[in-house]
C-alpha cells in the first residue's frame, strides 16, 4: 500500500487542468508519483495514464480511492509498444480541458509544481511555462555522465510542461515514429511558431541517472541520436562546431610544412614535429573544453571537477561524442 493521506480530513483545491502521463515499463517510479500527487497544492481534475508497458498496470487502490474522493476524472489507456510521442498524442486527443499539463514517469515536480506554473502562466499572460529539469546524480558515474551531458543547472525539458491545449492546433502534434527527441523537436517547432512560453521559478528533480550503467548509457545514447537525427526539426548540437574547426585545424597541420614551407626546413614557416605538436594542442583543448568549461557552464563545481574528475568527465565525454558520431553516420546511410 502507498499510504496516501485520508481524504476525508482535507478536501484539495481542483483545478481544470489535464495531467498527461505516458508510462512504458516503469509501475514502481508511477506509482511513486502518484503518492506525491495528492500533496500538491493544487491537484488537476483530469489525470490520463498512456500505459505501453509489456503488461498493463494495476492501478493501486489507495489511488483509486483518492481520485474518487475528490471527483477527479481518471483514465488508464494501455496499448503496447508506444513510443513517448505517440502516447502523449492520445492523451491530447482524449483530454477535456483548455489546459495541459505533462509529466514523465521519471520526473518528480514540488508540491507548488502546478500552482506555480498556472499562476506564471496568468501573471506574465503567456501561453505555457516549460519544464524546468534538474538530473540528479548520488553515484560516481551518474555524476560524470551528467557533467558530460545535462550539469547541474536546472535544463527547459518538455516533461514539467504546462500549457494551453490549443497550442498544437498551431504547432501539430509530436511526431510517434520517432522513439527519442520528439519532444525537443516540438520544442522547436513551439520557438519557430513564436508561442509564448516562460520558465518557471521551481523545477523538477530528475532521478533516473542513478540507475544506470556504462553499457546502458552507451546504448541509449547511440539509440537516441539515431532517431534524432532522423527528425526534421532536429537541430544538431553547437558542438558540431568544435567539431569543424578541430577537423579544418587537423588538416592544416598535417599540411603546413607542404604548403607554407615546402618542406624547406630552412623556411621560418617549417615547424619541427608539426603534426605531433597540433594532435597535442587538439587533445589539450577537447580536455579542457569538454572536461572543465563546459561542465562548469551547465553548473558543476570546481570542488567536483578538480583535481582529477575533469579527466574521467574528458574520456567519459569522448565514448559520448563517438557514439554520437556513429549514431549520426548509421542514421546518414541506413535510413530505415
Amino acid at each position: 500500500m502507498l499510504n496516501y493521506f485520508n481524504t476525508n480530513k482535507v478536501r484539495k483545491l481542483i483545478k481544470d487542468v489535464s495531467l498527461i502521463i505516458p508510462c512504458q515499463n516503469a509501475a514502481t517510479n508511477l506509482f511513486q508519483l502518484f503518492k506525491i500527487i495528492p500533496n500538491w497544492e493544487i491537484i488537476p481534475n483530469e489525470i490520463i495514464v498512456i500505459d505501453s508497458s509489456l503488461e498493463k498496470i494495476l492501478i493501486p487502490k489507495d489511488f483509486e480511492l483518492f481520485v474518487k474522493e475528490q471527483n477527479i476524472d481518471f483514465l488508464l489507456i494501455y496499448k503496447k509498444n508506444l513510443f513517448p510521442g505517440h502516447a502523449r498524442n492520445i492523451g491530447i486527443s482524449k483530454a477535456k480541458n483548455s489546459v495541459l499539463a505533462f509529466l514523465d514517469t521519471s520526473t518528480n515536480p514540488s508540491d507548488d509544481w502546478l500552482s506555480t506554473g498556472l499562476n506564471a502562466m496568468k501573471n506574465q499572460n503567456t501561453d505555457g511555462v516549460w519544464g524546468n529539469t534538474c538530473y540528479q546524480a548520488d553515484k560516481f558515474l551518474p555524476k560524470i555522465f551528467r557533467a558530460c551531458t545535462f550539469g547541474s543547472n536546472p535544463i527547459k525539458t518538455f516533461p514539467g510542461t504546462i500549457m494551453k491545449k490549443n497550442i498544437f492546433n498551431k504547432c501539430g502534434l509530436f511526431i510517434e515514429t520517432a522513439r527519442a527527441g520528439e519532444d525537443g523537436d516540438w520544442m522547436s517547432r513551439a520557438e519557430l511558431h513564436k508561442i509564448n512560453m516562460s520558465i518557471p521559478e521551481r523545477f523538477l528533480n530528475y532521478d533516473e541517472l542513478n540507475n544506470i550503467g556504462f553499457k546502458k548509457i552507451i546504448k541509449k545514447w547511440f539509440r537516441n541520436y539515431i532517431f534524432g537525427a532522423k527528425l526534421p526539426f532536429f537541430r544538431a548540437h553547437k558542438d558540431y562546431y568544435f567539431y569543424a574547426v578541430s577537423f579544418v585545424a587537423v588538416i592544416i597541420a598535417f599540411n603546413w610544412n607542404w604548403i607554407l614551407a615546402s618542406w624547406d626546413e630552412e623556411s621560418v614557416f617549417y615547424v619541427p614535429n608539426i603534426t605531433k605538436i597540433s594532435i597535442l594542442i587538439i587533445f589539450i583543448i577537447y580536455i579542457y573544453m569538454r572536461g572543465i568549461f563546459l561542465p562548469r557552464k551547465k553548473g558543476e563545481n570546481l570542488s567536483f571537477i578538480f583535481p582529477i574528475n575533469f579527466i574521467f568527465i574528458a574520456i567519459f565525454s569522448a565514448f559520448l561524442d563517438f557514439t554520437k558520431t556513429l549514431a549520426f553516420g548509421y542514421s546518414k546511410f541506413f535510413k530505415n
